[in-house]
């Protein structure tokens, strides 16, 4: 039986990175954002998508093949149809690389804040000179993906004149979100990872967020380790499987 837990967790997650395109399937949420981040381009299979299993997977398909986007389907494990992971498989669906753990911590649990974080309502040029998304430089639909939380927050902490570390922080009712967090590679293993991450959730508490959220790849090991020590504990995994 899904997890009540894991799927309010994971409902809660989509509100924070909304995609410009969505379009229900029953229960189910399809999502487009032109290919950029798997969040915003997979389909959310939580709850009932009011058709039998085969043919729900048949529209998901349909619904990509139509925007030219490879159909993708997020998998959080303890939510959504119990069958689902074994019918992708035998339909050959496979797994995309980089699965992640759902991080979370009560804010009253978390460090304060040691850093002065500098907030901008919107991405701002310190901001977007430092993150890189998977190393790569952003492309337009990211500032519409960024902007699509019920409220966020851009944070940077700057050292002799340049940014060194950046973050994003979103909330909605009372959870608050952690991405877009980076670090320049010259300045790691400082504390400055600690610094932007307390002060980002000092910046939600003040929204009236009482639990954090985050997600990180399971292969990330320095950043697991850095959030842990902050206070975050594993809620669940979660990967994607896309289609042959």
């Amino acid at each position: 039986m899904p997890d009540p837990r894991v799927e309010g967790l994971e409902r809660a997650a989509a509100l924070h990175w909304q995609a410009p395109e969505t379009e229900p399937l029953g229960e189910w949420r399809l999502r487009a954002a032109a290919g950029f981040t798997g969040r915003a381009n997979s389909a959310l299979p939580l709850g009932d998508p009011g058709l039998p299993l085969p043919e729900a997977v048949a529209a998901v398909e349909d619904w990509y093949h139509r925007r030219d986007l490879r159909p993708m389907i997020v998998l959080p494990q303890g939510a959504g149809p119990d069958p689902l992971p074994a019918y992708l498989a035998e339909r050959s669906w496979v797994p995309r690389p980089g699965p992640a753990f759902v991080m979370t911590a009560e804010v009253a649990d978390l460090p304060a804040s040691t850093a002065d974080v500098r907030f901008s309502p919107e991405p701002d040029a310190a901001f977007l000179g430092l993150y890189r998304y998977r190393g790569q430089d952003l492309p337009p639909i990211a500032r519409t993906l960024m902007m699509s939380a019920p409220w966020q927050a851009f944070g940077t902490v700057c050292r002799d004149g340049r940014t060194v570390a950046c973050g994003r922080i979103s909330v909605g009712g009372e959870v608050g979100v952690l991405t877009a967090v980076e670090v320049d590679r010259a300045c790691r293993r400082r504390g400055l990872g600690a610094a932007i991450t307390s002060g980002l959730a000092a910046a939600a508490a003040a929204r009236g967020a009482r639990r954090i959220l985050l997600q990180v790849e399971t292969g990330n090991a320095p950043a697991r380790a850095l959030y842990q020590r902050c206070g975050f504990s594993d809620s669940h995994r979660y990967e994607y499987m896309i289609a042959p």
